[in-house]
């Protein structure tokens, strides 16, 4: 996981515990706007250092609920926690977390 979140930090400019709290973020997001049982399989798509970051409690509620939450909520959070409500810097970690969790996956 460390090599995964460093080299996003470096890519981005950004700290590496400010890349683990965006990444974080965003997973729980892609989880829980996924069908189901999109999400059981997403789940065991992702190495286990990216489904790490999310509780035991919120992979289970990922598997039974759909939550439609807008991606301008998800930047809005990312932007808050991380960068002082600065949200061109959270756009740009939710986009390259979008693309990291899919090349995981596809």
């Amino acid at each position: 996981m460390e090599n995964i979140i460093e080299s996003f930090a470096e890519k981005l400019g950004i700290e590496p515990n400010v890349a683990r709290q965006g990444i974080s973020i965003t997973c729980r997001y892609f989880i829980q706007n996924s069908e189901p049982i999109k999400a059981t399989g997403l789940l065991s798509m992702l190495p286990t250092s990216l489904t790490n970051l999310l509780s035991a409690d919120e992979k289970n509620e990922s598997k039974t609920n759909l939550k439609n939450i807008p991606p301008d909520q998800v930047i809005q959070k990312i932007s808050n926690e991380c960068f002082n409500g600065n949200k061109q810097k959270g756009k740009k970690v939710y986009e390259e977390a979008i693309n990291l969790i899919k090349s995981k996956i596809w």
